[in-house]
């Protein structure tokens, strides 16, 4: 779910590092989403250790499903000691971790640590811990205390890596630096251009009217919404739509059929679930396919 955040990372000294996450429409997740969908950040590291933060609008169980959960996981094939802290920015809610052991990648438990209710839904409203248009910033303080060292890890070698890793890093940055200048650039361009165009609109407009008793109406521009997560249909997004012409975005489609798949093979062995979550969210018909006259309109295609 990475793809529905936008995320930042800085290191605050040796091994600590400060990771933000920006997740828009928040209020709207929080609706839509069922118990126990997480959104994901990419992985990250310090040292040589790699973690990843999900987050939970509507919680991780039932018991909690009035909450946000946030937990901090280990992807490392090693035990690690970390501490640190969860923080909504510009607010007062804040959690401690004080140094803990995690287990390896591999292990079924004990590899993450968090809280299960970190914010109350009654709080996560707009210019509350939400800014005004529904943005969630939660900040991720992290320092490593301690690496587990295995039999097979060559340290000697890690070190050269490390100084590789750190001249790679420098070049990233430099990279990131010169394409948010290039952002820049061009979005003063595409300003200047825009402003343009108004100008000749304006006089385009004015030229009508000299010749028709009054201006004709531009056609509201057409938004649509996913109804599921709630994004609004534009560039790159794709859509899926079923026989009766309700859309549904390719991410949660995929996403329900994966969850369909995982349903059907759960009723094989006696479980229950519901196998039917890939049908139309609106009139539960099946998806058919593409709606690629809507994508063209939209300019998704």
């Amino acid at each position: 779910m990475s793809s529905l955040t936008e995320e930042w990372q800085l290191k605050t000294k040796e091994n600590c590092i400060k990771y933000i996450i920006d997740i828009e429409n928040f209020d709207k997740k929080i609706k839509t989403f069922r118990v126990g969908r997480e959104i994901h950040s990419k992985q990250f590291k310090i040292g040589k250790s790699t973690f990843q933060i999900q987050i939970f609008p509507r919680g991780q169980d039932e018991g909690d499903k009035k909450h946000v959960a946030v937990f901090l996981y280990n992807r490392s094939d090693w035990r690690v000691k970390a501490k640190g802290k969860f923080s909504v920015q510009d607010s007062d809610t804040l959690f401690k971790l004080e140094g803990t052991y995690f287990r390896d990648v591999s292990s079924d438990s004990g590899n993450s640590w968090g809280v299960s209710q970190f914010m109350s839904h009654v709080r996560c409203k707009r210019n509350d811990l939400l800014t005004g248009d529904g943005l969630l910033t939660l900040q991720v303080d992290v320092e490593l205390l301690e690496e587990e060292v295995l039999a097979e890890r060559d340290l000697t070698q890690e070190e050269t890596t490390v100084k590789l890793a750190s001249l790679e890093q420098e070049v990233l940055d430099q990279k990131e630096q010169i394409n948010s200048l290039q952002k820049s650039i061009t979005r003063m361009e595409s300003k200047s251009q825009s402003q343009m165009n108004e100008l000749k609109n304006m006089i385009r407009e004015l030229s009508v009217s000299n010749r028709t008793p009054a201006l004709q109406q531009q056609p509201p521009r057409i938004e649509l919404e996913c109804p599921v997560c709630m994004e609004v249909a534009k560039p790159p997004m794709r859509l899926k739509q079923c026989g009766k012409g309700h859309i549904i975005c390719d991410s949660c489609h995929t996403q329900a059929e994966v969850e369909a798949n995982s349903q059907w093979q759960a009723e094989e062995a006696d479980r229950v679930g519901n196998p039917n979550i890939d049908l139309c969210h609106t009139c539960r018909e099946v998806i058919t396919g593409r709606p690629s006259e809507l994508e063209r309109i939209l300019g998704l295609s």
